[in-house]
């Protein structure tokens, strides 16, 4: 089972190898954008990024609504689109490439809100489109649902926790997920589910939540690094230093140095 974890805080280097080594079914990490609105432990730093990039783990950037209020969140000053830098310039001061940006949505303010927070997803996710970014939106099932609609978001991200903080007794597959309609977000690398809140896992000394993933999520990677073109060797075949004569060149063609 693949799985992805988050954390409030920003995990080191050593953290990440040694969750890595602890649980082997660790394939993606997400955290928290700094200098948007109000994430959670602060967001998460350039060398925490670089600290899930650089073990070969994805990394899926959440972006949090500094208010419960849809209406007075910093994307009505600033619009959608400048969120989207927010997250691209968070992801490559990692070192990484933005393919896959996330909006929380927490359950009391889409519960309190549902319109205002149904049209704020809908227009982070026209933003996300415009960019080339796949969007994921985070939220109850129930909220989630109300979104399959013209210019949903590409994957959602329901929190779900059959069994709380401890782990579920039965299986899991992300085709059924309670709550949100099977026929929805159906296709490959469409849907994440958070089945279990905070807790303890092997090799880290924080808490995470768990989550089912996809290998087909396009989460954010490095960014591959140009490979230099080598200089050509020289022609064995032509001294590299030539005296005066008449010189016969492979292809047939001759050359005079005097």
């Amino acid at each position: 089972m693949l799985v992805q974890f988050d954390c409030w805080e920003s995990p080191d280097r050593a953290q990440v190898v040694s969750a890595k080594a602890a649980n082997p079914g660790l394939y993606a990490w997400q955290g928290y954008v700094p200098g948007w609105g109000a994430p959670y432990g602060g967001g998460w730093s350039a060398q925490a990024v670089l600290a899930v990039l650089g073990q070969g783990l994805g990394y899926l950037p959440l972006l949090v609504p500094s208010s419960g209020d849809a209406t007075k969140t910093p994307q009505d000053a600033q619009g959608w689109d400048q969120a989207v830098i927010f997250g691209e310039h968070h992801v490559a001061s990692g070192g990484g490439k933005l393919t896959v940006l996330g909006l929380d949505v927490e359950a009391p303010w889409s519960a309190a809100d549902l319109q205002g927070w149904r049209g704020a997803a809908l227009a982070f996710a026209a933003a996300c489109q415009r960019s080339g970014v796949a969007s994921v939106v985070y939220g109850s099932p129930s909220f989630l649902a109300s979104l399959a609609t013209t210019g949903a978001p590409s994957i959602i991200y329901p929190g779900e926790w059959p069994n709380g903080a401890n782990a579920p007794t039965g299986a899991l597959d992300l085709a059924q997920i309670p709550g949100i309609p099977d026929s929805e977000w159906s296709g490959a690398g469409q849907r994440i589910w958070q089945y279990q809140g905070g807790h303890s896992v092997a090799g880290l000394a924080i808490q995470v939540d768990a989550s089912l993933t996809s290998l087909a999520i396009p989460y954010c990677r490095p960014v591959a690094q140009p490979t230099p073109n080598p200089a050509p060797a020289p022609d064995p075949t032509v001294p590299t230093e030539l005296g005066a004569g008449v010189y016969t060149l492979p292809s047939g063609a001759k050359i005079t140095v005097s």
